[in-house]
């Protein structure tokens, strides 16, 4: 048996002599493996692999126990095979068939070992990828404990909170500007438009009254966005979707009346709590609503809907979106008409509302129309359908 070793030992080492730089080279090129050992490093974005950066470490280790379980206690001459040729795999193979199950077993327990080591060594650092992944504009001030990361990483963690120091600074920056200047313009506005109306016409009125309700409106808008921003965290409360969405059906059924339109209300369900600031819900529906009107012709019909799975929906039977701005119908000045009325603000401060919500705005599929939902549920009861009527259109109730 020791003599057989010996030949495979021998046959599978070749030559004893020392490898010069280009026999080297070749071989790393034919055996990839030996060459991802022995090559140095290479820069990569977003740096380097811990997983990485261990494996030559822990393939050498086992091929270094393989060997020297191998040849220990053999003949002295065995001793001689060069540490690339130990590390060739059809060596490894041939020494694993003479292994012990006492060396087996060592084996496996290292391995065990060294995975248990990194699970247990990456787990601070899975507990900190954690914490920042829910950090978002509405929870800014949050920050990653120090105390909880391993010391080589302290100073990674440190800098990072920096930076969201003076992100926060900046995000507040700029929705108090946004506050603060429509707050300001206000009064201004208010008193410009009495002077306005005072020296019109009464025919130039009528016009001059318009644009100063546009530019109201306008401003109005900002501060809604910049609340819907701002996130005012102590402000949620647990409220009925149901019941307020009627009331604000009811509340602008004159204005929506008035002009030529229906509107309608239906709910599959008496009543749906949700979690959240049932001011900025409001002014979510109103906005919707105020779309609606805007982009239907009289005589349209106008429905609000809630569903049994907590989603809201505002429907028409008007012209719908356009195919060419449907995917940024959410974003910032975003409109369908140029040459309209309004600012493009409505439909992207309904986005920043349900996003404060951890909710989804969405332009869902519709037979006709246009049908923009508001859904409450979690992120992974959401789906992308369109929203069915929660009762036969006989039932709906009219305003």
């Amino acid at each position: 048996m020791a003599a057989d070793r010996r030949r495979v030992s021998r046959s599978l080492a070749g030559r004893r002599a020392p490898l010069d730089a280009g026999e080297a080279k070749q071989r790393m090129k034919d055996r990839p493996m030996m060459g991802a050992l022995m090559r140095p490093p290479t820069r990569r974005r977003g740096g380097p692999s811990l997983m990485r950066m261990l494996l030559p470490l822990v393939l050498f280790a086992v091929s270094t126990t393989i060997v020297f379980a191998a040849v220990h206690g053999r003949d002295p001459e065995d001793h001689d095979v060069p540490v690339l040729e130990r590390l060739r795999p059809a060596w490894i193979v041939a020494q694993f068939s003479d292994a012990t199950p006492e060396i087996m077993l060592l084996l496996v327990l290292m391995m065990g070992g060294v995975y248990a080591t990194l699970h247990i060594g990456l787990r601070p650092l899975r507990h900190l990828s954690l914490l920042a992944g829910d950090i978002a504009p509405a929870t800014i001030e949050a920050r990653l404990p120090v105390e909880a990361a391993p010391r080589e990483v302290a100073p990674l963690v440190e800098a990072f909170n920096a930076a969201l120091d003076r992100l926060e600074v900046g995000l507040r920056a700029q929705r108090d500007f946004s506050a603060n200047a429509a707050h300001e313009l206000r009064t201004p506005l208010a008193t410009l438009q009495a002077q306005v109306e005072s020296l019109l016409e009464p025919d130039e009125r009528r016009a001059a009254s318009e644009e100063f309700e546009r530019l109201g409106r306008l401003i109005a808008q900002l501060l809604a966005l910049a609340e819907a921003e701002g996130g005012a965290p102590g402000t949620n409360t647990r409220f009925d979707l149901v019941a307020l969405s009627r009331d604000v059906a009811s509340d602008m059924a004159g204005f929506i009346l008035s002009g030529g339109r229906s509107i309608g209300f239906d709910s599959a369900v008496v009543t749906m709590m949700v979690d959240g600031h049932s001011g900025l819900v409001e002014t979510a529906l109103r906005n919707l609503l105020e779309n609606a009107v805007r982009h239907t012709p009289a005589g349209a019909e106008i429905l609000v809907a809630i569903d049994a799975e907590g989603v809201a929906c505002v429907s028409d039977d008007g012209p719908g979106v356009p195919a060419a701005i449907r995917d940024r119908v959410f974003e910032r000045f975003s409109r369908g008409d140029p040459c309209g009325p309004g600012a493009g603000l409505g439909l992207s401060i309904v986005r920043q509302i349900m996003e404060r919500h951890d909710g989804q705005a969405r332009l869902a599929a519709s037979a006709r129309g246009a049908c923009f939902e508001l859904d409450f549920r979690p992120r992974d009861r959401r789906d992308d359908h369109s929203l069915a009527p929660a009762r036969p259109p006989s039932s709906r109730i009219a305003m």
